[in-house]
Parts: structure tokens; sequence; C-alpha cells
């Protein structure tokens, strides 16, 4: 006989890892309510994008055979299309 799983209470097993602090950086010095950033990320902002997955296919495929990050491959088609548009190469 299967045993019928009792539903569980969200709000106590979200309190219950609420306790964890694993995966949290803290600042080595200074301002405690300031999230530490590492000096690589400095003065950088992220974002998402959704391509089709053949795309980004191709993009793992050039940034193995090449060495280069795919950080550095898209900096490099941003650059470019900016230089298309008249504007300056900024990416990095």
């Amino acid at each position: 006989m299967i045993k019928k799983q009792e539903p569980q209470d969200r709000g106590a097993i979200l309190r219950a890892l609420a306790g964890f602090t694993q995966g949290k950086v803290t600042p080595p010095e200074g301002d405690a309510a300031k999230p530490y950033v590492p000096p690589s990320r400095k003065n950088r902002k992220s974002f998402t994008t959704w391509i089709d997955e053949a795309a980004l296919k191709e993009l793992r495929d050039l940034s193995h055979e090449t060495g280069r990050k795919r950080q550095e491959l898209i900096a490099e088609a941003l650059n470019m299309l900016f230089v298309k548009h008249g504007k300056r190469r900024v990416a990095r």
C-alpha cells in the first residue's frame, strides 16, 4: 500500500531555510549594508536575453573552438553592432 504524503507547511519550511547563510558573501570591510562586489564586476551590470537554442549552441561551440569566454565574444559582437550604428566601442 502506498502512503499518501501529507501536505507540508510552506511557511515552516521557509522559516527553517531562512536560518541558513550559506552562499552569502560579507564585505571584507566597510559598510555591512552594502553587498560585496568582486573587483572584476565593479562598474558592470548583468543583463539577460532570450535567444534561439541553435544560436546558443553556436556561441558555445565558438567559445570552445576559440578558447575565449562567451562574455568576451558577446562584448565583441556588441561593439560591432555599436560601430555599425555610428556609436563608439564600449563593451569589454
